[in-house]
C-alpha cells in the first residue's frame, strides 16, 4: 500500500469539502484566446486541469508515456473543473467567474470561445456553474448552483449573444430555503438527469434527488428521490453502466458514515439503494470510478480529512484493498480503459502529482508525475 505523506491540504479545498460547494475567486468571460499552440494529440491523452485554488492551468500527458508532460498550456479561473466531449475540452469557470471556456484539443488547446452564464435579470448573483454536458447538435446544458439549469449553444457567435438559450427553473423541487443546488448531470436518450443536493444553508437536509428534464422541450418533467442526502463527487459527472443505470455517490454529512454509492434506474424511475455504504468503505465517499461489475475504486476521507484510495467489488459491496492512504488530498480518480490503469490526482502539499496504478493494484509510477500546479480534474481524450 502506498502511503501519501503530509496531512496539510489547501484551505480552499477544505472549505469546498466541508460545505460541498465550490469556493470563490475572480474571473471574466467572453473573447477568444489561447496559449502555446503546441501539437495536437496523436494518441490517448490525459488532460489534467491543475489548481492551487488561486490559479488553474492545463497539463497534458500521453497515456503510453505519462511522464512526457506538457504543463501550463492555458490558465484559468482559480475555481474550475473540466469535461471532455469529442475533441473539445470544456472548462467550467465556477463561482466568481461564471463562464464556460471551450478548448480545441486538435489546435493545441487554444480557446475557441468563452461565454458567460450570468443572468442579466440578476447580475449581482454568481450563477456558479458546476457541470456541462454535450447533448449533441450544438446543444449543451450547464448546471447552475445558484438557480437551475441553462440550455446553451455550443457553437456560439463571436460575441456570445444567445449563448444561453433558455433557463430551466427547478424551484418547484426546492426545500425550505428555496434552492435546489444542482450539480452533476448526464443525458440518457431524451432525458437530462441532474443531482440536487437540497442543502439548507449549505448543510445537508434529510433528502436529495435527481431532477428529470425532457431534452426535446427543455422542461422539468419529474424527479427521483435518492437514498441519502447530499449527492456529491469532487470532480466527476454522473457515470452510467452498460445497463443504462446511473451511479450516484451520496456523502450525507461529512465526518459521519451515513452515505454510500447507489444505482438509479431511469427505466423505473427509482433509486435502488446503496450497493456499498460509507460504513463499508470506511469513510466519506469523495469520488469513485466503476470499472466493471466486480471492480471499482473510491476515494474516501475520515473525520480528520485523511484520504485513502480503496478498491471494492460493486457486486458484493466488499472492500478488497487499500491502494494508498495518508493526509494528501485526492480530488479525482479515473480509469483509462486503453491501458487498464487507474490514474489518481494527489494534491500532497510537498509532492503533488499523478499516481498511476495497474490492474493488480501495484503502482506504476515510482514518484508522482509533476503537472506544474497540483492536479485537480482528470479527463481522457483520443
Amino acid at each position: 500500500m502506498r502511503k501519501f505523506e503530509n496531512p496539510t491540504r489547501f484551505a480552499c479545498a477544505l472549505t469546498l469539502l466541508t460545505i460541498a460547494v465550490a469556493c470563490g475567486g475572480g474571473g471574466g468571460s467572453g473573447g477568444d484566446g489561447g496559449g502555446d499552440p503546441g501539437e495536437p494529440p496523436t494518441a490517448r491523452t490525459a488532460v489534467v486541469l491543475t489548481s492551487d485554488f488561486t490559479t488553474s492551468s492545463l497539463a497534458t500527458l500521453p497515456v503510453e508515456d505519462p511522464t512526457a508532460v506538457t504543463t501550463d498550456t492555458q490558465t484559468f479561473h482559480g475555481d474550475a473543473v473540466a469535461r471532455t466531449f469529442g475533441n473539445t475540452v470544456y472548462v467550467i469557470n465556477r463561482r466568481g467567474a461564471d463562464n464556460i471556456q471551450a478548448l480545441d484539443a486538435t489546435g493545441g488547446y487554444a480557446t475557441r470561445w468563452q461565454c458567460s452564464v450570468e443572468d442579466p435579470a440578476d447580475p449581482d448573483v454568481s450563477q456558479n456553474p458546476q457541470d456541462l454536458v454535450d447533448a449533441g447538435g450544438g446543444k449543451g446544458y450547464v448546471s447552475l448552483y445558484a438557480s437551475g439549469v441553462a440550455v446553451v449553444d455550443l457553437n456560439p457567435s463571436a460575441d456570445c449573444s444567445g449563448f444561453v438559450r433558455k433557463r430551466i427553473d427547478l424551484s418547484s423541487l426546492a426545500d425550505a430555503d428555496g434552492r435546489t443546488e444542482p450539480t452533476r448531470m448526464v443525458v440518457l436518450g431524451d432525458r437530462l438527469y441532474v443531482t440536487l443536493q437540497l442543502l439548507d444553508n449549505f448543510a445537508p437536509t434529510d433528502s436529495s434527488a435527481l431532477a428529470v428534464i425532457d431534452t426535446t422541450t427543455d422542461e422539468l418533467v419529474g424527479s427521483i428521490a435518492l437514498s441519502a442526502p447530499n449527492p456529491f463527487s469532487e470532480t466527476k459527472g454522473l457515470p452510467v453502466d452498460d445497463d443504462g443505470k446511473i451511479y450516484v455517490a451520496e456523502v450525507g454529512n461529512f465526518g459521519v458514515l451515513d452515505g454510500g454509492i447507489e444505482r438509479v434506474d431511469p427505466a423505473t424511475g427509482r433509486a435502488e439503494g446503496h450497493f456499498i455504504t460509507e460504513e463499508d468503505l470506511g469513510g466519506d465517499v469523495n469520488d469513485f470510478v466503476i470499472v466493471s461489475g466486480s471492480r471499482g475504486y473510491a476515494v474516501i476521507s475520515d473525520a480528520d480529512f485523511n484520504y485513502s484510495l480503496v478498491r471494492f467489488d460493486p457486486g458484493s459491496g466488499e472492500v478488497q484493498a487499500t491502494l494508498a492512504s495518508g493526509g494528501a488530498y485526492l480530488p479525482d480518480v479515473e480509469y483509462d480503459d486503453s491501458s487498464d490503469q487507474i490514474f489518481v490526482a494527489s494534491q500532497d502539499f510537498s509532492n503533488p502529482g499523478i499516481h498511476v496504478f495497474a490492474a493488480d493494484d501495484s503502482e506504476v509510477t515510482s514518484s508522482p508525475i509533476d503537472t506544474g500546479l497540483p492536479p485537480f480534474v482528470l479527463n481522457f481524450i483520443d
